[in-house]
């Protein structure tokens, strides 16, 4: 662009980016973007990319699925962008219903990974360079750049390999990169509760760069933390094989949804070494179960139990992928359902199911 044609519009610029400035960061810390067009080819993982226009995105990952998002065009491609530099404009916006999020351009991504969704959607998770740099991502940081001398209290009065139970503490992501150091990597707790704090996704990306290879953990607790699917994805990703594994995996009321489960099937065909998964009051739709459910047929599945109580999405279209789990899944005993939307019905034809199982219990 030939700078000389912008001198007319830069007073009109100077007053777009003042109005920007002043808007409202927003609180949550993944945005969704889709494009009617795969562009997979372009975002390779690893790569680095920006973007130099204002993009709009959302908070809201089911917003892209409906009908209003693109018009006649349907998304081919679904961006999941990790930021804390997204500006709210849901009080200006014609969409009432969606908390529409501004990026400002020049932004920097990075490629984290993609997949392929089960109706051919392509996800590409993206994360701003700015918001996530070397200094927050760092697991060591000098001492004198955060200190919470009651939480380094606590991790070093317990025993090395033992239980570090942190809830409900308040916590901030900033906290976990204390509870990584001390916790983690220092006394290899084996066991950590970190339940009903203040972690985000940031918080759970600072702790899986805690997570060194060949690591054992019995359990990981991170119920009522709003780490959203990209906190989920963090784990996920951490969990390739058996070299680092959680025997019990606890991520009750942290917003996940079904894109939250994609990254979980995923997890769970290369690792087998994680046998209960708690996922209940979540936005976990028939959708997400079924993914789950899948991944139990397998030989080499351990997992034993997944509990999904009061995910009100998931519905009597589940049934028959439930009673195929029952029947088929050599090593799977146990499912937790109570509180979703399944009827009367369909809890009796669930028990029965269970009665013929090969000692399965069913809670409905």
């Amino acid at each position: 662009i030939d700078r000389n044609q912008l001198q007319p519009w830069l007073k009109y610029i100077k007053l777009l980016f003042t109005a920007l400035f002043k808007l409202p960061y927003a609180e949550c810390h993944t945005v969704w973007r889709g494009i009617p067009k795969d562009v997979c080819e372009q975002y390779r993982e690893g790569d680095e990319v920006t973007w130099w226009s204002i993009t709009s995105t959302t908070s809201s990952f089911d917003v892209l699925q409906s009908p209003m998002y693109l018009g006649r065009e349907k998304v081919q491609t679904i961006f999941a962008i990790e930021t804390k530099y997204g500006k709210s404009i849901r009080e200006h916006s014609h969409l009432q219903n969606d908390d529409e999020i501004l990026l400002s351009p020049g932004i920097n991504l990075k490629v984290i990974g993609s997949l392929k969704h089960a109706d051919g959607i392509h996800i590409i998770h993206l994360r701003d360079m700015n918001s996530f740099s070397d200094s927050l991502m760092n697991v060591n940081p000098p001492v004198d750049e955060y200190r919470n001398p009651r939480l380094e209290e606590i991790i070093r009065s317990i025993e090395e390999r033992g239980t570090l139970i942190l809830d409900p503490m308040n916590l901030s992501d900033q906290d976990m990169e204390i509870v990584a150091k001390l916790g983690i990597i220092e006394k290899k707790c084996k066991i950590i509760s970190l339940c009903n704090n203040a972690i985000r996704s940031v918080g759970v990306t600072i702790l899986s760069q805690a997570f060194g290879s060949r690591t054992y953990f019995s359990a990981l607790y991170l119920d009522e933390n709003r780490i959203l699917d990209a906190g989920v994805q963090c784990i996920a990703t951490r969990l390739p094989s058996e070299e680092l594994c959680f025997r019990k995996l606890y991520l009750n009321s942290v917003g996940m949804s079904d894109v939250g489960c994609e990254y979980l099937a995923e997890m769970l065909r290369f690792n087998h070494s994680t046998y209960h998964l708690h996922l209940s009051d979540n936005d976990v739709s028939d959708r997400g179960l079924q993914l789950l459910l899948e991944t139990t047929q397998s030989y080499e599945s351990n997992i034993a139990s997944i509990t999904l109580d009061g995910n009100r999405r998931v519905t009597d279209v589940s049934i028959n992928a439930i009673c195929t789990a029952i029947s088929s899944s050599h090593g799977f005993h146990n499912l937790n359902v109570r509180n979703c939307s399944i009827s009367d019905a369909g809890k009796e034809q669930l028990k029965v199911a269970a009665q013929q199982g090969f000692y399965f219990t069913i809670g409905v």
